[in-house]
């Protein structure tokens, strides 16, 4: 059996991937175009030509453990409405209190579920696109095994990584264009940089006055010790 419209190569990667950190790094390759498919589209799906600013910003969160597979950026062109939002899976959970916390004091809308919450329904979500005032598109949907299996159709480990995961869903409070979302997004997902290793401590030449260099000794270093 075939994945519809998977080439060869990309269908033995998605195969291969067993964990959710394995899937976000398909998923940041396919923001940047390296993958060409992506499961539960159509052929040549590629991401809308709003988010060619953020791709970097979506891939980086996807190899960080926020596999992010739904974007929009934010819009407003008269008749359309959209806010810039985000929706994805995380299984960490430092990641997820980064992320949540983040979000929080950035000033985001944030939706969580798991699969178990779609047994009560979707929920509202939010709305993220108006047409003529209208609602046509909500993120934060709680998505059901059901749906999950239809996002990563005839891949068993995928559905098997993603179904446990938490749900996370962050969106602009504003409709429009703006980079609250992806500088928040990035503060969230990028990697903290290690702490600078210590500076060793100087060398003590002299035994009687403690000084460091032979040119600093009120006494001409007679106790220098080499």
């Amino acid at each position: 059996m075939h994945m519809p419209w998977m080439s060869r190569s990309d269908r033995t990667r998605w195969r291969a991937a067993r964990t959710l950190p394995d899937l976000g790094h398909l998923a940041a390759a396919w923001w940047e175009g390296s993958v060409r498919h992506l499961p539960g589209h159509r052929v040549g799906h590629r991401p809308h030509p709003l988010l060619v600013d953020h791709t970097a910003v979506l891939a980086a969160a996807n190899r960080t453990g926020f596999l992010a597979v739904a974007a929009q950026a934010g819009l407003a062109d008269g008749t359309t409405q959209q806010r810039a939002a985000v929706q994805g899976f995380v299984t960490d959970p430092v990641l997820i209190r980064r992320l949540v916390d983040v979000a929080e004091n950035a000033g985001l809308k944030i939706v969580l579920n798991d699969y178990l919450d779609a047994q009560k329904g979707p929920g509202d979500g939010i709305t993220v696109t108006t047409r003529r005032g209208l609602a046509v598109n909500v993120f934060g949907a709680a998505l059901s095994l059901d749906d999950i299996e239809a996002m990563w159709p005839r891949l068993p480990h995928a559905v098997e990584a993603v179904a446990p995961a938490l749900q996370i869903t962050l969106t602009d409070p504003e409709f429009g264009p703006g980079d609250l979302l992806w500088g928040t997004l990035a503060a969230a997902t990028t990697p903290a940089l290690p702490a600078p290793a210590p500076a060793p401590a100087p060398k003590i030449l002299c035994r009687e006055c403690s000084c460091t260099y032979r040119d600093n000794c009120a006494d001409g270093c007679s106790g220098v010790q080499d």
